[in-house]
């Protein structure tokens, strides 16, 4: 059975939003009455996120020093990731934040060779720059929109497996095959009576997958 897994980055892959620590750090105005308006429906993601990439005024080098210094990556995941290149399985990053942040901490980490999906970002000292290369039109809650992503995957795999922690995750948490939630997404999707499996640790994550997989390989 072909078998991908799709994965959300900032809290999931990283043991801290790189967005958001960017922002905290970096962020010259109220960046987080901007995030409760996008989440209150005053204003759209892409809104809040064009509004909120302008107020970081920092160029590559010094974020880029502040993200390898200050964001880690969960424990198990790098086993995790490697083990699905070893039995096959396709493994692809789908995020709703800054994607710059994804591009430098993957290379931090030697993983550069798993694809990534995100809202492109260009660093300045004059303000970010964000693009939504892959917005859909209509998604009421992704800018980079993640049910097109697990769609596409959808096209090529027989299975799909989705790996998440926040509310950029709701929308396709509602059509993934598997679903793997924690924190704000399990709390979600325990509210709506959606079927997940809770996770806390790459480790069993790995354990689980790798195994199913194995499992279906000997059928």
């Amino acid at each position: 059975m072909r078998l991908a897994v799709l994965c959300d980055f900032d809290g999931t892959i990283t043991t801290r939003d790189a967005s958001y620590a960017i922002l905290e750090r970096f962020g010259e105005g109220d960046w987080r009455s901007i995030e409760e308006r996008a989440y209150t429906h005053e204003i759209t993601i892409l809104e809040a996120l064009k509004l909120q990439a302008g107020m970081v005024k920092v160029g590559e080098e010094e974020a880029s020093a502040f993200l390898r210094e200050n964001i880690g990556m969960r424990e198990g995941f790098r086993e995790f990731a490697l083990g699905c290149r070893e039995e096959g399985i396709h493994l692809e990053i789908c995020s709703d934040g800054f994607g710059w942040t994804i591009e430098v901490l993957l290379e931090h980490w030697g993983l550069e060779w798993i694809p990534w999906t995100s809202n492109r970002t260009v660093p300045s000292e004059n303000g970010w720059e964000i693009h939504f290369d892959h917005r859909r039109e209509g998604c009421p809650i992704n800018a980079n929109c993640k049910c097109a992503h697990y769609e596409r995957l959808k096209r090529e795999n027989e299975q799909v497996i989705f790996i998440g922690d926040g509310t950029t995750d709701e929308c396709v948490s509602r059509i993934a095959d598997v679903v793997f939630a924690r924190d704000r997404l399990l709390e979600l999707c325990r509210r709506s009576g959606r079927v997940c499996i809770p996770w806390s640790d790459w480790r069993e994550l790995r354990e689980i997958i790798m195994g199913s997989a194995s499992n279906n390989m000997e059928g």
